[in-house]
């Protein structure tokens, strides 16, 4: 098994978690290789330019580092293991202080695998793969209007900031922090959560992720634009749909035997937001 190593250098910024991962898996004897992007920092290790010749990809960092390189290992069926270096890390599986854990994965193979459900973005000619969440939202301060749709029906038209169409990995992201639903993972579902919406009435929607969403601007003040995961893909033209509906693609994560969402999600949630001392 080949292992690649991806580090978020701005969460391990003295590297010392990357470090000692690289100690640890040069003393089992484990093939790995480290990304380019740290070469100048690791002398005599090899290095991966390309996802296609990893067996597991290992991320140091938060689940932003994870999205960054979602598409590269879906494209190329590469399972992530993420160390969480981040403020929280739903998608992270190993936390600092089980990082000897990684060697029972990898050498004795104790671990499963979670497949996770992605979304598919189409607008005009550029279709865009979601594993968190799409957002159409406001390019400047002034609110937008949106008309939602169901397989053609509409749901409302929305006064808000913006509109986010989350799968179920993406129901603990953003669309929690708008007032969304928590979703297991394994549920065939998408959520539909408008943010600062300008209506008492209107509460998130979780629909079956077998049916399909459009939505399309009718009010800006400027153009409103499309974010997919965190990074900004295009600005949107007035009346012109979005079509989301469910990939027939899917992101894998290495998990250890006994990892167990609802746990994870009491342990994360009871941190989350909390000061450090």
């Amino acid at each position: 098994m080949k292992v690649g190593i991806y580090t978020n250098q701005y969460k391990d910024s003295d590297l010392s978690v990357t470090r000692a991962l690289v100690g640890l898996l040069k003393s089992e004897n484990i093939d790995f290789a480290v990304d380019v992007s740290l070469s100048k920092f690791f002398d005599g290790i090899k290095m991966y330019h390309d996802f296609s010749s990893l067996d597991m990809l290992i991320t140091v960092g938060g689940d932003g580092t994870i999205l960054n390189v979602a598409r590269r290992c879906i494209d190329h069926n590469v399972p992530i293991l993420g160390v969480n270096k981040g403020t929280v890390g739903f998608m992270n599986e190993i936390e600092l202080s089980d990082l000897s854990k990684i060697v029972d994965i990898i050498k004795r193979g104790e671990y499963k695998m979670d497949k996770r459900a992605l979304l598919c973005v189409e607008y005009g000619d550029k279709v865009y793969f979601v594993l968190n969440e799409a957002i159409v939202y406001r390019s400047d301060t002034k609110m937008i209007t949106v008309d939602v749709k169901i397989e053609e029906q509409l749901v409302d038209r929305y006064a808000c900031d913006g509109f986010i169409v989350c799968t179920p990995t993406g129901s603990t992201a953003y669309s929690l922090s708008a007032g969304g639903p928590i979703i297991s993972p394994s549920a065939n579902a998408m959520c539909l959560t408008a943010i600062n919406s300008h209506s008492l009435h209107t509460r998130p929607v979780v629909i079956s992720g077998d049916e399909e969403v459009t939505i399309s601007v009718v009010k800006a003040y400027e153009n409103a634009m499309l974010i997919v995961d965190g990074e900004q893909m295009t600005k949107l033209e007035m009346n012109k749909k979005l079509r989301f509906y469910k990939s027939d693609k899917y992101l894998e994560f290495v998990r250890l035997k006994d990892s167990n969402f609802y746990s994870k999600l009491l342990s994360k949630l009871n941190i989350w937001g909390l000061t450090e001392s």
